[in-house]
């Protein structure tokens, strides 16, 4: 392959190994001697455990252990973490925080809570044992809607938790905003829903833990986004330990989306394995996973922007309400608090309030999913402006015009706390109409009411803080072959982590391509890692490959002056090769290794060991944006949508890798587009029942669903980190969901449509034009 460098389209290096069924995940990790576990879950929404009977489930064949909440109790293991995230002015002590124990023990809170954990030598015999278990169950009242679990009367998921309410959290300047809406020429207002959703990634989760009875160590294979994080939890938080008994493996893994975290069932498979001592598989099934992860979104808003006669944007107020599910996530207080600052948007509105209600149901817990709120946010916003354009007259491209913040501007100081450092929104919006061809969409428009189709053309800002003010870590080791061996604290799922670290170091260390090998998501290969989270790695993890590469660099050039009988600062290095300025005299990688290696001629002071050890942390997040637009077609007689066009421009600043990038804006499209016309997560309201726990009920969107989309760069270089690149992973999902329902309410306006909720389905837009058709014959 030779050098490549930062910038290049290169291929995703690890491709040919999982197109060729090579890869390895949880899933295909079997151990001698392994036993199975397979979970009892709960039925009821909400029910008291009167009893639990075991013994017949205990006596079945091959059965090796029944562990319930009471065996969990009595061996006094911990409780789920919550993480804290630096919000300012946030009192975590006011936060209502259930103890969540991996099962439960006198009441269930929503189906599909962990009731017991069956093992047994093979999986069905495990399944087998499971059916025998014995729950008497007293069936009790449930809610799962957040609104009315606010309401009198409404059922008590914790007794002790008035109005089921976890949190309320403020935020902005509630006077400042108030007296904007008093000086407002316009007030208008949504009501907005981000409907419930779930990842639903290609591998379900699963794990495999293997405990030594001899050394106390246990070696737990399992798909997370942070290694480290959970080795940390198992250790401190869960079996009073300490992290050096532990060594967790994740290998390749079929996505994750915020979803892959902890979870009860991975406590759960390692507490069996170190009760049986020996390996114990988990697996989860698809139906199981629609019940138990994580689900993504479910929040209520209710908007209010303040604008003056020319349509200034004066001040913003919103009160959003968010279903937490039964418990608080590990990441609650992330996807419903932390993220809100994207609120603003790309606009210079001065005045905003915003306040956040945390409220608990008898539904699964909600957690970050791809973009941890800033595409809830960025909805509710481009929604709310769409509709001041239809109220107040103005039109809606030139209402967002005269409110974008300018280059001019940065860095600016939002008012609800972050600064961007760097940006050119409108340029990005300009270049998205353009590539759209707005100024003919009309005729397309009429085009296709003559074939029977509304045609409409929504278009979304965002912008997001990315990555956070954070940390990463990166080793690199050159071995006696000369082969270069990376080792990142991130984890990979499918962005193409190998190739853009790869692209990275083969650049600046002037290495073959080949020649370099990229590790992640193992606890005992390095130090420490903070995982992959919040597009993270495209600016912190090659950050710190970077850092650690130059570092390397600078113990060659001593080496090197020393052979080259110079000073260390007459060295110049390029392109793998340290030469004595202005002089022919040079010596490579290979003489460097060999002499390293050899330990011949090394000079004084310096190791046989040719490693660094690096981190770099982030003074301040960064800030990527983006400007989409999306064609929709909608027919008349069936109301189904389909997207015609869409085009997309965004800014990530220095660009790693353009077919990454474009890979990853594609499926933040995709993920983002499919909420908005088919996915959602139902559940029965009477009952708790979930009525999505499947694929026949709960709608993915294919590719056959979208066309082409087309894509267009437009960089502004950050300097808050050594690469100048933002986060890439999440900017898709957070303009795609405000882009398509633009885009349909727009189709739809001249039925005098001026709001639909997610999922924009079919049936729901066949009933609103047949109702608004029926109307206008009254």
């Amino acid at each position: 392959m030779g050098i490549v460098s930062i910038g290049q389209p290169v291929p995703r290096h690890e491709d040919p190994i999982l197109l060729r069924g090579e890869g390895r995940y949880t899933g295909d990790v079997t151990l001698p001697n392994q036993a199975y576990g397979y979970v009892l879950r709960s039925p009821h929404a909400h029910a008291q455990i009167n009893s639990i009977t075991t013994s017949a489930a205990i006596a079945a064949p091959g059965v090796l252990a029944v562990l319930t909440g009471q065996d969990y109790r009595a061996e006094n293991l911990g409780k789920l973490p919550l993480v804290v995230p630096p919000i300012p002015n946030f009192d975590v002590g006011s936060v209502y925080h259930p103890t969540r124990l991996a099962l439960a023990n006198e009441v269930v809170n929503f189906v599909g809570e962990e009731v017991a954990f069956v093992v047994a030598e093979t999986l069905d015999q495990a399944k087998d044992a499971a059916e025998m278990i014995e729950v008497d169950y007293q069936i009790l009242p449930a809610v799962v809607d957040a609104e009315v679990a606010m309401e009198d009367g409404a059922p008590q998921v914790w007794p002790d938790c008035p109005d089921n309410l976890s949190f309320k959290q403020e935020m902005g300047d509630r006077e400042a905003t108030e007296a904007a809406f008093t000086a407002a020429k316009y007030i208008v207002k949504l009501r907005s829903i981000v409907n419930r959703s779930s990842a639903n990634t290609i591998e379900a989760r699963g794990t495999n833990a293997n405990y030594d009875p001899a050394s106390g160590h246990c070696t737990v294979y399992v798909g997370t986004q942070g290694a480290f994080g959970m080795r940390k939890t198992l250790a401190e938080l869960i079996f009073n330990d300490t992290e050096n008994n532990f060594r967790v493996i994740t290998g390749n893994m079929g996505g994750s989306f915020g979803m892959k975290g902890v979870y009860a069932e991975t406590l759960l498979t390692v507490w069996a394995s170190r009760k049986l001592h020996r390996p114990v598989k988990w697996e989860n099934e698809r139906t199981d996973s629609i019940l138990s992860d994580y689900h993504g979104r479910d929040k209520i808003s209710d908007a209010e922007l303040a604008l003056d006669e020319k349509g200034k944007f004066l001040g913003l107020r919103v009160t959003t309400i968010a279903n937490l599910g039964t418990y608080l996530s590990p990441l609650a207080l992330m996807h419903t608090i932390l993220s809100n600052g994207g609120l603003v948007g790309v606009y210079t509105t001065p005045a905003v309030h915003l306040t956040i209600k945390g409220v608990f149901t008898h539904t699964g817990s909600t957690n970050p999913y791809r973009g941890s709120n800033r595409p809830d946010v960025a909805y509710v916003l481009e929604r709310l402006i769409d509709v001041a354009s239809a109220e107040t007259g103005i039109d809606r491209f030139e209402l967002r015009r005269q409110n974008f913040i300018s280059p001019g501007d940065m860095p600016y100081k939002t008012p609800l706390g972050p600064t961007y450092d760097c940006g050119d929104f409108e340029r990005n919006f300009e270049d998205a109409l353009k590539l759209i061809g707005h100024q003919n969409f009309e005729e397309r428009r009429k085009s296709a009411k003559a074939r029977g189709k509304y045609r409409g053309l929504g278009i979304a800002n965002n912008v997001e803080n990315a990555a956070g003010a954070g940390t990463e870590f990166a080793d690199i080791s050159f071995d006696a072959n000369g082969n270069v061996n990376v080792y990142a604290g991130t984890t990979e799922h499918g962005q193409g982590h190998p190739t853009m670290y790869r692209q990275v170091v083969s650049q600046l260390l002037g290495i073959d391509a080949n020649k370099i090998v990229i590790h992640e998501g193992d606890t005992d290969k390095m130090e420490q890692g903070n995982g992959t989270g919040g597009s993270r790695v495209s600016s912190l993890g090659t950050s710190a490959a970077r850092i650690a590469s130059e570092a390397i660099i600078e113990k060659g050039r001593h080496i090197a002056a020393h052979l080259l009988e110079a000073g260390s600062s007459d060295i110049e290095f390029s392109n793998g090769s340290f030469e004595v300025a202005g002089t022919d005299r040079s010596v490579s990688w290979e003489r460097i290794v060999g002499v390293v290696f050899s330990g011949d001629q090394l000079p004084d002071g310096i190791k046989p060991d040719l490693s660094v050890n690096a981190h770099f942390e982030a003074a301040a997040p960064n800030f990527p944006s983006g400007c989409h637009a999306c064609e929709v077609e909608v027919d008349v007689d069936t109301g189904k949508v389909d997207i015609i066009r869409y085009v997309g421009v965004s800014d990530v600043g220095n660009v790693i890798n353009p077919l990454l990038l474009n890979g990853q804006i594609y499926g933040g499209i995709g993920q983002g587009a499919g909420q908005v016309l088919m996915e959602g997560i139902l559940y029965d309201p009477e009952t708790g029942q979930m009525q999505t726990g499947s694929f026949l009920d709960y709608a993915m969107p294919r590719a056959s669903d979208f066309c082409p989309f087309e894509l267009a760069d437009n960089p502004t270089v950050t300097k808050v980190n050594p690469m100048g690149s933002k986060g890439a992973g999440e900017v898709g999902t957070a303009c795609a969901m405000p882009a398509v329902v633009n885009a349909v309410v727009d189709a739809l306006s001249p039925l005098g449509i001026k709001h639909l909720d997610m999922p924009v389905t079919s049936q729901k837009t066949w009933a609103v034009i047949k109702n608004a058709i029926t109307e206008s014959k009254d």
